[in-house]
């Protein structure tokens, strides 16, 4: 994929950018900005950071060959290209992984997230712009936040420091290559398989809280994997039962 990037100051966000002027911001495009007066994450919160240290930015796609039933595969990529380069960046320092459905963690701690907006058209999407904050040199965070990490915060003491665009550099090229996956049955079934090895509390098979955010239901389960298509979240409970939920469906406890 070729890339162009589009550097600006100060915005409301990046991906309000993106969404506003479609005709300008076409496949490729790369909209990053030094501070975001009204960024977004998940669940709509907002996403806080200190001008200039961190790496916020939004990626521009028109994926017209993804079914719309299939749109997880483009979070999936866009999740693990940003794990990817973490890694590769801190040569493999900061262990990324990825909080479902795309948050990016290191031990209990979050280093970023990522919201993704589609269009539709007809039974495929049309255009996604993916938004993506991750947090490398901030050292500091508001206190309000439960628990910020930095990549900065998690490199060793005696190992150098990590520059936003150098974060930017790597993520282009692991996506470039998560993406191509995305247009193979086989590569969809690869990049789910990492995916799923990659899913932060599911390696270990231990049990951990969950809240089911409808009833309010508090249990102990284990992260049993996500459906490949729909991207639902896969729980197993202690008496073997198996539960299935979609995004803001349930809630990790810590």
């Amino acid at each position: 994929m070729e890339y162009r990037i589009v550097r600006l100051e100060e915005v409301t966000s990046t991906n309000d950018v993106a969404m506003a002027s479609p005709a300008s911001y076409r496949e490729g495009t790369i909209i990053t900005a030094q501070r975001q007066t009204a960024g977004r994450g998940q669940r709509g919160n907002r996403w806080v950071s200190e001008p200039g240290v961190n790496l916020m930015f939004s990626l521009v796609l028109e994926p017209t060959h993804v079914p719309v039933e299939r749109q997880f595969r483009i979070s999936e990529a866009a999740a693990l290209a940003a794990s990817d380069a973490v890694r590769r960046v801190t040569r493999g320092a900061v262990a990324c992984d990825i909080k479902w459905p795309n948050d990016l963690y290191v031990g209990d701690r979050k280093l970023g997230g990522i919201l993704i907006e589609h269009s539709l058209q007809s039974e495929y999407l049309s255009r996604s712009v993916i938004g993506i904050g991750i947090n490398v040199r901030q050292r500091e965070f508001d206190p309000s936040l439960p628990n910020p990490t930095s990549i900065a915060n998690e490199l060793p003491p005696d190992a150098a420091p990590v520059a936003p665009d150098e974060l930017l550099a790597a993520f282009c090229e692991a996506f470039s290559l998560r993406y191509a996956q995305v247009g193979t049955d086989a590569g969809c079934k690869a990049l789910h398989a990492d995916f799923t090895a990659r899913l932060w509390r599911g390696k270990a098979r231990e049990s951990y809280s969950y809240r089911d955010v409808a009833s309010g239901e508090r249990f102990e389960a284990t992260v049993a994997g996500v459906d490949a298509d729909t991207g639902e979240l896969i729980l197993r409970l202690f008496s073997g039962e198996i539960r299935r939920y979609w995004f803001k469906e349930v809630e990790a406890i810590f």
